[in-house]
């Protein structure tokens, strides 16, 4: 059974112009990695989503451990 870990990542969202906490999902893989699963926010669709400094942090964390 795989490991599910959440992280809550806080930064600013230029789309709202404002500071946004976004809950990140990530599911442990057997080789020890994480896979992030879930991102709570429209990364897709937003017009600001090639800057965006959340969705940066939240792949990072995955490729980091």
């Amino acid at each position: 059974m795989d490991r599910i870990e959440e992280a809550f990542i806080s930064g600013f969202c230029r789309s709202s112009n404002e500071t946004r906490t976004v809950a990140c999902e990530y599911e442990r893989q057997p080789d020890g990695s994480l896979k992030l699963t879930a991102f709570d926010c429209n990364y897709e669709a937003c017009p600001n989503h090639a800057a965006c400094l959340i969705w940066k942090e939240a792949t990072e964390r995955a490729e980091d451990l």
